[in-house]
């Protein structure tokens, strides 16, 4: 019976000792620590730049509210100054629609290790999110989740397949609301 305790115990020191080794030290974010092994949850947006002529009609009127995808760099989560008006859109509508939730899936190419490509997928998820909750978008509006590679949309092993598999899936979780009656 102590033996199979002993057993027990050393098996799950070392599984958090194998997990504590795979930590790289520096995420992708520039944090140079991960705070003892905690990934970071600040997220990076890239020059965002004048944003004083998105609300014109003519530009507000090509972009939808709705399920979105939106993709990132290899090993990186800085959103993309090109999705920011997207983004913008999104928060705009879940503001006006409290009642609105949305689930945020972050995603990986296939490189990598298990645990990394789960850490990476958090924090992809985690920048979109926080990107909306700086719009002013309630925390309880929004889920985050992270597959890592485990739910790629393009399974060869290309540049061109990697690229469409590191994305974070922005998916409504009720209807969207209109005002047609």
């Amino acid at each position: 019976m102590l033996i199979r305790k002993i057993l027990k115990i050393s098996a799950i020191g070392a599984s958090f000792f194998i997990l504590s080794a795979c930590s790289t030290g520096k995420d992708d974010l520039g944090e140079g620590n991960l705070n003892g092994g905690q990934i970071s949850d600040k997220a990076t947006v890239s020059g965002t730049g004048d944003l004083s002529s998105f609300d014109s009609d003519e530009n507000v009127n090509a972009l939808k509210v709705g399920n979105q995808t939106y993709y990132f760099d290899f090993d990186k989560s800085t959103i993309h100054d090109n999705d920011i008006p997207s983004l913008q859109v999104q928060a705009r509508y879940l503001i006006a629609h409290p009642e609105a939730k949305i689930l945020i899936a972050g995603n990986t190419d296939e490189r990598g290790s298990r645990e990394y490509n789960i850490g990476l997928g958090q924090r992809r998820a985690l920048s979109v999110t926080q990107f909306l909750r700086s719009q002013g978008v309630n925390k309880n509006q929004i889920l985050t989740v992270s597959y890592g590679a485990e739910k790629p949309i393009a399974f060869g092993h290309s540049e061109a397949d990697y690229s469409k598999n590191r994305r974070a899936d922005l998916q409504y979780q009720s209807a969207i609301i209109t005002n047609k009656g």
